[in-house]
């Protein structure tokens, strides 16, 4: 089972945010790509979406590679438990 930090959705969208839409408003954005990033990380972080998906999805929205994704994300996970992330070749 994975463990995250306390307030790993702030955490994490604050450095994703930071680091892939430096311009963007957040209340007042139309990017849907970083619309949809929130709703990534949302949904993760209520337990919706499995590590595999979060960063594949991230990787998609941010038009970024899961090995980097996966490095910026992993700060904010305490324990991995068992799971161990094997990033996708794209």
């Amino acid at each position: 089972m994975i463990h995250c930090t306390n307030d790993f959705f702030n955490k994490a969208a604050k450095e994703i945010r930071n680091t892939y839409f430096p311009n963007e408003n957040h209340g007042t954005t139309q990017n849907i790509n970083y619309q949809t990033v929130t709703n990534t990380l949302e949904l993760f972080n209520n337990g919706c979406l499995t590590y595999r998906q979060l960063i594949g999805r991230l990787s998609k929205d941010c038009n970024d590679t899961t090995e980097k994704l996966h490095t910026i994300i992993k700060n904010y996970v305490v324990s991995f438990g068992s799971y161990e992330y094997k990033p996708s070749k794209n």
